[in-house]
């Protein structure tokens, strides 16, 4: 079990992603800051998905928010919008990742529509694997393969 502090120092390393987003083939900083508000990292997921991903919110010692984006053209389509906020919680004396992902949809209805169908559900799963591979990661300090996560996600 890891103590607030050890977990914050985990978690506040942005340059580790690879180790547990399953599928993430780089990580390159594009700002001189590593850390903090306005740090900033292009990740590849696979040959061709390249994503930056923004310090938005900066919480010491408790979290920070990601913008998931491409650059000045914004989010993946359809999304108008899109955030990764990582969180510890500390209770009962034992320290929890509180992952949450936020975005907003675009083309109205349709949009919608897509979302209740595909989009919610593909979040849904995106944010417990990498919440669980997260885990994992910090608990054993090891990178987590595919099937670690998959035996994880059977638990």
């Amino acid at each position: 079990m890891l103590s607030a502090a050890d977990a914050w120092q985990r978690l506040r390393d942005l340059s580790v992603p690879d180790h547990y987003v399953q599928g993430l083939s780089s990580v390159e900083f594009t700002t001189a800051a590593q850390a903090g508000l306005g740090a900033s990292r292009r990740v590849v997921q696979g040959k061709s998905l390249v994503l930056d991903e923004t310090v938005t919110e900066w919480r010491e010692g408790e979290g920070f928010t990601l913008r998931l984006h491409r650059g000045e053209r914004g989010p993946i389509p359809p999304l108008r919008q899109h955030f990764f906020d990582y969180g510890l919680v500390e209770k009962d004396d034992r320290v929890f990742l509180h992952n949450r992902m936020r975005y907003e949809v675009g083309l109205g209805w349709l949009g919608r529509l897509l979302d209740v169908l595909l989009i919610r559900r593909v979040m849904q799963k995106q944010l417990r694997d990498v919440t669980l591979a997260q885990k994992l990661y910090y608990e054993s300090g090891e990178p987590v393969t595919a099937a670690q996560l998959k035996s994880a996600r059977g638990r």
